[in-house]
């Protein structure tokens, strides 16, 4: 029997746990790193192929993982490094070592005057929270839109997915058409070299949630496509998230979970900084970690896109409703409602701001949804 030497809290991401992801207890073990989740499953990385990553929104987030990169076990807690080291004796200390030298070496590259593109930019990293904030975005809406891309099919491809990728026409056409015509009312106001190419992606999961990567990628659960009652609902969910994109939340992201040094390299054209935002994107994606003030900003935004598109923007608040009141009994909502809560302010926030615009010049959708719907549940 194995006996435990340290324990810790922390979590799974496996394509083998319903979601994709549970949190854990985990104990490190003469085997391994074993983690056992709240769904009941038990896993394992044994040290001597273990792949060690730090990052997270935090910066001390430490991801355990195979070469094959079929499990993923992660952990925060502050200890955890050294008890990994010392639980493994010498096949992870120097791992360790360099994860956390690493670490401190980026935090260092933060501070102090960078050279930017072409000419001098000088940017002074003000001690306290929102003048880092304020710097980093400053920094990283200077990033060429082709990085946004570069950066979300990478990470499209790194993240581990809860369920195949579907092909049946009938499921991805329809989305597809809905991106389209709220595609145009996004990228309206952009310049043609700022503009994004939207594409989509749907996934075979009984999950109630979509989001969308940097550069346009649009990733559907069918579990979502299952709880709209409308194609309509779907199309403000898709809104929002794809004004997620055209305001380049996702690179804000990266700025805070990765730090200003990042987004400078980013800036600078340093490419192998790209596969490392990408990963740590992969990792935050799904779990749609944006701030009260970027969902606000992204409701605000669909009602717009709806509204020029011809579509309700009540649909988008019947979605919010639908939530508040069947939301725990819905198959996968919990997804959903721990990442965008406050459904009374927000459906409050659209109604107003759709009671503001001009009278609608109606172009509903021309979707069999039933059948849609049909074909999500089971693809051909």
């Amino acid at each position: 029997m194995s006996t435990s030497l340290s324990e810790f809290s922390g979590g799974v991401f496996s394509k083998e746990i319903d979601g994709g992801r549970a949190g854990a207890s985990i104990a490190l073990v003469p085997e391994g790193i074993v983690a056992h989740t709240t769904t009941g499953q038990r896993f394992v990385v044994r040290y001597h192929e273990c792949q060690l990553e730090m990052g997270g929104a935090s910066g001390r987030m430490v991801f355990c993982r195979p070469p094959d990169r079929s499990v993923t076990i992660f952990c925060e807690d502050k200890g955890f490094p050294r008890a990994l080291a010392t639980a493994s004796g010498s096949e992870l200390a120097g791992d360790v070592d360099h994860m956390l030298e690493a670490r401190q070496r980026e935090r260092g590259r933060g501070r102090g005057w960078f050279l930017i593109g072409a000419g001098v930019l000088a940017i002074l990293l003000i001690a306290g929270y929102y003048g880092v904030m304020a710097a980093g975005r400053a920094v990283l809406m200077s990033v060429p839109v082709s990085v946004d891309r570069t950066i979300g099919d990478q990470a499209f491809g790194a993240m581990e997915k809860p369920g195949p990728e579907i092909h049946d026409p009938v499921v991805v056409d329809a989305i597809a058409e809905i991106v389209d015509r709220l595609g145009e009312q996004a990228n309206a106001p952009l310049a043609a070299d700022e503009q994004f190419d939207f594409r989509v992606h749907v996934i075979d999961a009984d999950v109630m949630n979509a989001f969308a990567l940097p550069g346009g990628q649009i990733v559907v659960f069918t579990g979502l496509i299952q709880a709209c009652n409308e194609p309509e609902q779907l199309a403000g969910v898709l809104a929002h998230e794809m004004s997620h994109v055209t305001r380049r939340h996702g690179l804000e992201r990266i700025g805070q979970s990765l730090g200003l040094a990042l987004a400078v390299d980013l800036v600078l054209g340093r490419v192998e900084g790209l596969a490392t935002a990408a990963v740590q994107l992969a990792q935050l994606a799904a779990a749609n970690s944006y701030s009260r003030d970027q969902e606000a900003q992204a409701d605000a935004d669909g009602v717009q896109f709806m509204h020029a598109a011809g579509l309700d923007p009540l649909a988008l608040a019947k979605f919010f409703e639908r939530l508040k009141e069947e939301g725990p009994g819905l198959p996968g909502a919990l997804e959903w409602i721990s990442t965008h809560p406050d459904h009374d302010r927000r459906i409050k926030a659209v109604e107003s701001q759709t009671a503001a615009l001009p009278p609608l010049d109606p172009r509903p959708l021309k979707l069999d949804w039933a059948e849609v719907q049909a074909h999500a549940k089971n693809p051909e």
